[in-house]
């Protein structure tokens, strides 16, 4: 708040005091008696000076004293604002499931263990001599892992053969997974002279992924277990999954195979 300090003025008066004598009213000739010598009043007496003047204190007005205003405080500082708090974040909604589904396993090759009749049902196959197709209940030494069949690829020098089925990729396929056995037999010793692949291609024969590569030097005793997982399940899509072999002109690699599926995880 603002406040004044009070001022006061301190007005001391001048007394003139006229002299009383001791003994009474100054007679008329006591008062001659006081008139100097040289005609003068006393004027002293009259005590001009006790009038004092000086006593008018001009000093004692104290204009010193006059104090400076009381110090005007600075306004206590109007606080700011209760900070506003930032609005409490809205939470991002919770993400909404995709809708569920049911998931099954469907197993997507025709005749998938080669025994179903006619021969070859569901598979197109390229021969190196039409004696020996690939499908065939001939064991060559080692027999079916199903009877009556298995696929026999090689076996005969100088030659390539295979054997290709055609498949629809359901839609909704999350995985696409190969399987079976296999087994290798080989006359060959030393390098890599036969090989062998299972593949997928796509409708206009280009490859799309590679599930195993053989070569003689694999040779096996017994029927193997093999799985593959395509990194692309190609939901939707038609490919080809392809067994093939090629032998040079020498010592034959025979390359089996049978039991397998092409199993599609599909969420419907």
């Amino acid at each position: 708040m603002k406040s004044l300090g009070s001022i006061a003025l301190v007005l001391v008066g001048a007394c003139a005091t006229a002299g009383s004598g001791d003994d009474g009213p100054i007679d008329a000739r006591t008062d001659a008696a006081r008139i100097d010598a040289e005609g003068v009043t006393d004027a002293p007496d009259l005590d001009a000076a006790s009038i004092d003047a000086a006593n008018v204190d001009a000093a004692s007005v104290d204009a010193a004293s006059i104090d400076a205003a009381t110090a005007i405080d600075a306004p206590t500082p109007i606080d700011a604002p209760t900070p506003i708090d930032a609005p409490t974040p809205i939470d991002a909604p919770t993400p909404i499931d995709a809708p569920g589904c049911t998931t099954t396993t469907q197993q997507l090759l025709v005749n998938a263990n080669l025994d179903a009749t006619p021969r070859a049902t569901g598979w197109v196959e390229t021969v190196i001599d039409p004696l020996y197709p690939p499908i065939t209940a001939d064991t060559g030494g080692v027999a079916a892992d199903t009877a009556p069949n298995r696929m026999w690829l090689g076996g005969l020098t100088s030659g390539s053969d295979s054997a290709v089925q055609t498949v629809t990729i359901p839609a909704g396929t999350t995985a696409l997974v190969l399987r079976g056995k296999y087994d290798v037999r080989t006359s060959e010793t030393g390098g890599v002279y036969d090989t062998a692949a299972v593949e997928m291609l796509s409708s206009a024969d280009a490859v799309l992924e590679t599930a195993m590569s053989l070569t003689n030097q694999g040779a096996l005793t017994a029927w193997t277990n093999f799985t593959f997982t395509f990194a692309t399940p190609h939901a939707g899509q038609t490919v080809k999954i392809r067994f093939r072999s090629t032998n040079d002109l020498s010592l034959e690699t025979s390359f089996f195979f049978d039991s397998l599926a092409l199993d599609a995880t599909v969420c419907q």
